[in-house]
């Protein structure tokens, strides 16, 4: 009996650890963002600029598992990870299209996250779809910038965490 009930508590174990990892996030690119943009009239002045990344930045959906492919529906939280960040400095981010469906020419079920909006270390939820989604394009941009803070490097981590419904 001892040994149908440890056989049993592994196989259901096993099946949520499967469970957890059916979708799977790819992020291709770096946010990069051009210094010329800035603009300052005058010594002591804020800077009055928003400046937006100049770069590509992809994300993409997948999963092995068949079901997932074609209706799995998902969530994607995000949040920041500061390594060395000044948090009067605003970043935001937004999802700027709907990227391509997984083997297919049709539109991906996409959803929420269109404009940009301010990221914090807490998670946040960011958009939804539904299938396997390539190279949904993302812009960051950031803003609230001022001289006072120096001549410094500001380094973040950005955490994008997909979940399944």
């Amino acid at each position: 009996m001892m040994r149908k009930f440890i056989l049993f508590t592994v196989l259901v174990i096993s099946s949520l650890v499967g469970k957890a990892q059916l979708l799977q996030l790819s992020l291709n690119g770096m946010a990069t963002f051009n210094e010329t943009q800035l603009m300052v009239d005058e010594a002591g002045e804020d800077i009055n600029a928003t400046i937006e990344s100049n770069s590509s930045v992809y994300l993409s959906v997948y999963s092995y598992y068949f079901w997932e492919m074609l209706n799995g529906k998902w969530q994607i939280y995000v949040h920041k990870r500061d390594v060395t960040w000044n948090d009067e400095i605003n970043l935001e981010l937004r999802r700027e299209g709907k990227g391509r469906k997984w083997l297919s020419n049709g539109t991906p079920n996409i959803h929420d996250g269109s404009s940009y909006f301010r990221l914090t270390n807490n998670p946040t939820y960011f958009f939804r779809g539904r299938g396997l989604v390539l190279d949904i394009p993302m812009g960051f941009r950031l803003s609230n910038l001022s001289l006072t803070m120096g001549a410094n490097d500001f380094e973040t981590d950005v955490v994008f965490t997909i979940y399944d419904d």
